[in-house]
């Protein structure tokens, strides 16, 4: 008899969901029952330790009408013990105190009794023509020292109702879903399967000279078979010609992409250069220039400060009025701030480099945070510092760093407000070989106009009088010649985060 695929995969999948649900359906109602049988001996032992405490507690062991009477109100509070026992301890074995039914015997003996006196439960469950019941055993405490133990038969009718209820419910769900699912796996492969392949096989005969697809192997005898033989032929015809073709179309791909990657090794290369040396021209350019200028300016402005100081002693103390210091102040300060922003401009042109070392970032951090707390008083500011323990080292110069930390964090001093709040922190960066050291404020933000221009020579956001415009731009060099970044993070009214990127010591061994 020939069978369809369809069929087949009807027949098997029937087959294979018969055999899961019923193992499951078996490990489930197994599962439930040992839960039930788990949970029920959890309650007897339970009732009996309550049981045995309350006797106990009571100090009425001795005393047979009112244990009767406690044995009585114990069995209205729980029916479903069906007896409840009392028991002495002496050289002669157990003795029978009080009991519910003192004609039945329960099937403790003499070594679970022992196991009683050691201040252990036993419990155990007991089937008995036809019924299933638990019995424990709880031993009675009395000043520290075992005296008795309450013995308690627990029937296990209800939860044996309740394993023949779970069975039933669990057994008929099984088979309507067995029905269910044959029935809707027979419609599914109906129309994903068989019909497909029905159009795809008329369409392969029909057109079996186009397309070159690989060939396949298919012994059945079933549609998958029939497909395959008109499958086989149409590629055996058109083998030879598909196979040149493709030969000659790796090679000339392979070499057009050989060509294309040496094409943008050139211009990464040529890019790289032209950045390199437009930098090169810029710095050079800049550095005699600024050189030129304070060669120039320098030496007349320093003249000019040191005749005003003399100016300030030689005249006379009546010349000299509340407006006249005024104006003297003035025109000092203002010669200071040209010669700091000249002694500025050397910094950036005449920075010597020296044999870099190993910088403990961490250190340096905390002595620069150091340097600036006593100013943080007066600007009703707050400032914390975050480490990361082990950090690695960095190779470079430590007074150069510590001026790019300085300048980062006098520049986040001076954008936050009072009552404001300025974090530093170190970390590694994940998965780079990277330390990244973060100053971050609660100042007024850059907006997106100004982050394009923020590290450009004598451009600054500060108000007039207030910044030469050349810290950022001298910590932005530092930080190349060191090999390193800078990011900006910055939403204009919500403050902003620098953050300062160096390649870390690789840790040998």
């Amino acid at each position: 008899m020939r069978l369809s695929v369809r069929h087949k995969l009807t027949l098997f999948s029937t087959l294979v969901i018969l055999a899961v649900s019923s193992g499951f359906t078996w490990v489930s109602l197994g599962l439930a029952r040992r839960a039930i049988e788990e949970d029920l001996q959890n309650r007897a032992i339970i009732y009996a330790r309550e049981v045995a405490a309350a006797i106990g507690g009571g100090r009425e062991l001795g005393s047979g009408p009112a244990l009767h009477q406690l044995i009585v109100r114990f069995l209205e509070i729980r029916p479903t013990v069906l007896q409840l026992d009392v028991l002495t301890f002496d050289a002669d074995g157990t003795t029978l105190v009080a009991s519910n039914e003192p004609t039945s015997q329960l099937s403790l003996n003499w070594s679970d009794a022992e196991d009683v006196q050691r201040g252990r439960v036993v419990s155990r469950a007991v089937s008995r023509g036809g019924q299933h019941h638990w019995e424990v055993m709880a031993p009675i405490t009395l000043e520290g020292a075992v005296a008795g133990a309450v013995a308690v038969k627990f029937s296990a009718q209800r939860s044996d109702e309740l394993i023949g209820r779970i069975r039933f419910w669990a057994l008929t769900l099984a088979g309507v879903s067995l029905v269910l699912m044959g029935v809707l796996m027979t419609v599914a492969i109906q129309i994903v399967v068989d019909r497909p392949i029905r159009r795809f096989m008329d369409a392969i005969s029909a057109v079996a000279d186009d397309g070159a697809p690989a060939p396949v192997t298919v012994t059945t005898t079933d549609e998958f078979g029939v497909l395959a033989r008109h499958f086989n032929e149409m590629v055996a015809r058109i083998e030879r010609f598909s196979e040149e073709l493709r030969t000659r179309i790796a090679e000339a791909t392979g070499e057009l992409d050989h060509r294309v990657r040496q094409v943008e090794q050139l211009n990464v290369l040529l890019y790289e250069m032209q950045r390199r040396l437009s930098h090169a021209e810029r710095l050079a350019l800049s550095g005699r220039v600024m050189a030129e200028v304070a060669h120039e300016v320098g030496t007349p402005l320093h003249s000019v400060a040191g005749h005003l100081e003399l100016l300030r002693k030689d005249l006379p103390p009546a010349l000299l009025s509340e407006d006249v210091t005024r104006r003297l102040g003035i025109i000092e300060a203002q010669v200071a701030r040209v010669i700091d922003i000249i002694s500025r401009l050397l910094d950036a042109t005449r920075r010597v480099p020296g044999e870099p070392t190993a910088v403990d970032l961490n250190a340096l951090v905390r002595d620069t945070a150091e340097l600036v707390r006593p100013g943080l008083t007066g600007a009703r500011l707050t400032l914390s510092v975050r480490t990361e323990p082990r950090l690695p080292a960095v190779l470079g110069q430590r007074d150069q760093l510590q001026q790019v930390i300085l300048n980062l964090l006098t520049n986040a001093i001076d954008a936050t407000p009072p009552d404001g709040r300025v974090e530093m922190t170190t970390r590694t960066r994940p998965g780079q070989d990277e330390v990244e050291i973060a100053i971050a404020d609660t100042g007024r933000g850059i907006s997106p106009a100004d982050r394009k221009r923020i590290f450009d020579p004598f451009f600054s956001t500060k108000e007039a009088g207030h910044g030469t415009g050349l810290g950022l731009f001298i910590t932005g060099e530092i930080v190349r010649e060191h090999k390193g970044r800078i990011e900006l993070d910055s939403n204009e009214g919500s403050g902003c985060t620098f953050r300062v990127c160096l390649p870390a010591v690789r840790s040998e061994g």
